[in-house]
């Protein structure tokens, strides 16, 4: 009998008893059968020449994301922005010119739909900037016909309410790349007309030309920056019931399948009451990205001096996963990660290709909806800096290597030049070279080819997207292992995070394994080296 048809059967996993969430239908619709991949678009593939990334240029390149696996794609802003993020608007219905015009935007999602994969798009609509009208013509000027639209503190206009700022405080300049300064304003939330508007505008990206097809339409919206007391200023409160639900609901009334995925600003929080609370459908699972870093919190990874990676206790995420299961009930979902534009490359995090496949198996097959970072299959490195302004991340925004080449075609450096993070580009390394997509799809030992290998394992078993899980040896310190399993099947991943090998009985079922790597097999135990791991499939005794 080959290898592949080896697999543990250890006494505790014979005792293990399937929970409710096995009698799901597993043809009802359901977000944890997604793959979202979440790219930041001006960092992908230009089209035109311009070092920007652009729509044309995506959709070009949707037959990479399928050939990956991914079913959905979650951009940043789209709309028009001083700032190379777009997160501040300066008009919240236009699209920026670098990626395109608004028929550009309909050819492209029109597109992705053709190809069956779905669309999210971001929104942080509860702040403009200066070069918004809005701002603009009220400022100074309370009889403009817009001033009802920005929250001023003052009779005279004088003292709009800023983000990140104390109330009253003078207007601020916020430097933006390459180097102009802007200021950023909140919108009078508590205002009926901005409610209003602000339904209407979501309303519009769900069926845009009104036939009630929904080809040319959004299928979710990213919520930024999700609060419900905003920026904690005790100006605009009771947000998720008052604000964003009757947002959601005419989104909803629209196209009931409309996906609400919201970023809860407090990291440390799971964020299931304000799902539960706004009536979105899915938070950030924070919790479980800090847990596989080997942090219990943001204080412990995200902001103290020295966050190098510590190798994370099994019992936390086992912990946590539990947490997650228990929460994703009644169409609540939980979006599982370990990058996205606001956090250090994983690779950078762990700098150990062992570690980026553990992480990998982790992100893909714990309970949750996975969401992919762009190059994070291609394990591409990126810090955060502190250069003073909105440069900080663009480390951890850099363009994807489609060729080891800067200046061949469809590479997205817009942000070439002199300045610091240039110098520190992973494009000026010789590691260029070995992240490059054209590298990487030739090898097949590249991490490209072991992120394909587990999306498809993932789309293949029902048990890794909607099973029931169960820890197994949870109070090991050096063995993660868990069971995911639906009626009759069941998915077994095994996993040796520590730095001595590990022998553990095992005897001969009827099992497939499916991926494994550092693993020996002997007459009567399985021995696992450091980092080694095995996933197998198995019938429910």
């Amino acid at each position: 009998m080959s290898r592949s048809f080896y697999v543990l059967v250890l006494f505790f996993l014979v005792k293990c008893q399937p929970n409710k969430n096995e009698k799901r239908n597993v043809t009802s619709p359901n977000w944890n059968n997604e793959v979202i991949y979440h790219v930041m678009q001006r960092s992908f593939f230009d089209s035109n020449g311009d070092r920007h990334g652009d729509l044309n240029g995506f959709v070009q390149k949707l037959d990479y994301l399928k050939e990956l696996g991914v079913t959905t794609i979650l951009f940043t802003p789209l709309y028009e922005s001083s700032f190379y993020h777009n997160y501040f608007p300066t008009d919240y219905k236009k699209i920026d010119q670098e990626y395109g015009t608004f028929d550009d935007y309909i050819h492209f999602i029109e597109e992705v739909h053709k190809n069956d994969m779905k669309f999210i798009m971001d929104m942080e609509t509860q702040y403009a900037a200066s070069g918004h009208i809005w701002f603009d013509s009220s400022y100074n000027n309370p009889s403009s016909k817009f001033s009802e639209f920005i929250y001023y503190a003052d009779s005279l206009n004088l003292k709009p309410e800023q983000i990140f700022m104390k109330s009253g405080s003078p207007l601020h300049d916020f430097k933006a790349w390459p180097g102009n300064s802007h200021h950023i304003v909140l919108l009078d939330l508590n205002n009926k007309s901005v409610k209003n508007w602000t339904s209407e505008f979501y309303q519009f990206w769900v069926d845009p030309n009104g036939d009630g097809k929904f080809t040319d339409g959004v299928d979710g919206f990213r919520i930024d920056h999700i609060m419900d007391d905003l920026d904690y200023k005790g100006i605009f409160t009771n947000m998720y019931h008052s604000f964003w639900k009757p947002v959601f609901n005419s989104c909803k009334s629209i196209n009931p399948s409309i996906f609400i995925l919201g970023e809860q600003s407090n990291w440390d929080d799971f964020g299931d009451k304000m799902v539960v609370n706004s009536n979105a459908d899915a938070a950030f699972n924070f919790k479980l990205r800090f847990a596989i870093a080997g942090a219990e919190s943001v204080k412990d990874m995200y902001f103290k001096e020295d966050h190098k990676f510590q190798i994370f206790t099994p019992s936390l995420v086992h912990d946590v996963a539990l947490k997650t299961e228990k929460i994703c009930v009644d169409s609540i979902h939980m979006v599982n990660f370990l990058e996205n534009h606001d956090i250090d490359r994983w690779a950078s995090v762990v700098n150990d290709k062992r570690l980026l496949k553990i992480g990998a198996l982790l992100n893909l097959f714990l309970p949750g909806t996975p969401s992919i970072f762009y190059g994070q299959e291609l394990g591409l490195t990126g810090t955060k800096h502190e250069w003073g302004y909105d440069v900080n991340h663009i480390p951890i925004r850099e363009a994807f290597p489609w060729t080891s080449n800067e200046n061949d075609e469809g590479n997205a450096l817009w942000y070439k030049g002199d300045e610091e993070w240039w110098n520190e580009s992973f494009w000026k390394t010789s590691k260029i070279d070995l992240l490059s997509l054209e590298y990487q799809k030739k090898d097949s030992t590249s991490l490209w080819n072991f992120y394909k290998k587990l999306i498809k394992i993932r789309h293949t078993f029902p048990a890794l997207r909607i099973g029931s899980y169960h820890p197994v040896m949870e109070k090991s310190t050096q063995i993660m292992a868990f069971d995911r399993k639906l009626n009759e099947h069941s998915i077994f991943v095994i996993m040796n995070i520590g730095k001595e090998k590990v022998t553990i009985p095992f005897s001969i079922e009827d099992n497939t394994s499916l991926i494994m790597e550092n693993i020996n097999f002997r007459n009567d135990s399985i021995e696992i080296s450091p980092f080694g791991f095995m996933v197998s499939n198995r019938k429910n005794s």
